[in-house]
């Protein structure tokens, strides 16, 4: 089983926490699409041997594109790959670019899961992440997927913003689990270089919220949706029982997907692929046969350090047989050796032959993660 991912690089305004590549240039959206679905074509022969399960239309904002885009790019993939293998078809939206009119289209094309854009309940953060909906919009998009037939919707939250209260976080908590949807991904905010927020917190305008009030955070978000019939499968990822989302499940699980446009990232047996990211020399080089992308094979000290990263932000866990079996003694004896310490500050336990993080420890993950990394 393998993904593929589909970069859809517009925005209409940048949002102030994101770091992921998008231009607000739409005019170039007709030449992106060309080109994607040429990228698609030249690279047809890799999906040999692969039954691809999920396709991720992701971004920047794809509800940006037309029905007609979005037929003509799934209509080329369909050309290589059998539509009937196709589990779950995915797409991210933002609140205030859905009509009636578009879920109905993506429903009739045969999206059947959707990803909506929230990341919070209250207008006042809202407006300072500059996201250009409001909290009523948020709902009323929700209720209006529900209402035109979706069953799999997934909403985003982001907690850690300075200035918010624990108790305006509950709230945004206690309105998302009332809307009755299947998924919430629930991130902390992070200042990633190169963003405008990133630029405030080293200008003095923006502060990190304490250790304390982030683990508070941490804790009311597993609090309400556990309580709320919510499974933390992945360390920021809550899912009714059956909704889990196959296509990120299939990243944690370190199987094969291809990542199309300019940003996006690949992987296939043992070897990454990043496009560039850059639209204006996606096109070009796309249109004229140029690389457009560079790659690297992972050593196994960097696939070791991929188990372990992607492995312990889950519920499931690293199996401990598969690092056994795939990497050499050097590897296994450095585990070994940090499994020991972590094991003796209770961070870590083995569960039926899956290394784990400890209940109490979830929130410093990444910081364990790191402890473990072989560098």
């Amino acid at each position: 089983m393998a993904g593929i991912y589909l970069h859809i690089p517009f925005c209409i305004r940048k949002c102030g926490y994101c770091d992921f590549y998008s231009i607000t240039d739409l005019s170039l959206k007709d030449k992106f699409v060309d080109s994607l679905i040429s990228e698609i074509s030249s690279r047809k022969s890799e999906f040999n041997e692969e039954q691809i399960s999920t396709i991720y239309f992701g971004g920047g904002t794809p509800s940006l594109l037309t029905k007609q885009n979005l037929i003509s790019i799934l209509d080329t993939i369909y050309q290589y790959i059998p539509k009937k293998s196709v589990n779950e078809l995915t797409i991210e939206v933002n609140p205030d670019d859905i009509t009636p009119e578009f879920l109905e289209e993506l429903i009739e094309i045969g999206f059947n899961r959707i990803s909506i854009g929230t990341q919070s309940f209250n207008d006042d953060i809202l407006k300072m992440m500059n996201r250009r909906h409001d909290a009523k919009q948020a709902m009323k998009t929700v209720q209006l997927a529900q209402k035109k037939g979706f069953k799999n919707i997934s909403i985003d939250l982001i907690y850690g913003v300075p200035d918010m209260s624990l108790t305006d976080w509950e709230s945004s908590l206690n309105i998302a689990v009332s809307m009755n949807v299947q998924h919430i991904s629930a991130y902390h905010l992070t200042f990633e270089k190169g963003t405008p927020f990133y630029s405030k917190l080293k200008k003095g305008e923006l502060k990190e919220i304490s250790d304390s009030d982030s683990v508070d955070q941490y804790q009311k978000l597993l609090e309400i949706l556990n309580r709320s019939g919510f499974n933390d499968y992945e360390i920021s990822n809550f899912a009714q029982n059956g909704c889990e989302s196959q296509h990120n499940s299939g990243y944690w699980s370190g199987k094969n997907y291809f990542g199309f446009g300019p940003g996006a990232h690949s992987y296939k047996n043992n070897i990454r692929r990043w496009n560039i990211s850059n639209l204006l020399k996606y096109i070009k080089n796309v249109g004229s046969y140029k690389s457009y992308f560079s790659n690297e094979t992972l050593s196994e000290e960097d696939r070791f350090n991929e188990l372990i990263m992607l492995g312990l932000r889950t519920r499931k866990g690293v199996d401990m047989n598969f690092l056994n079996d795939n990497f050499n003694s050097e590897i296994w004896n450095f585990f070994k050796k940090e499994y020991e310490i972590q094991k003796i500050k209770s961070n870590v336990f083995i569960d039926n032959g899956f290394l784990k993080v400890c209940e109490n420890k979830r929130f410093i993950t990444d910081q364990i993660i790191s402890d473990f990394f072989k560098i």
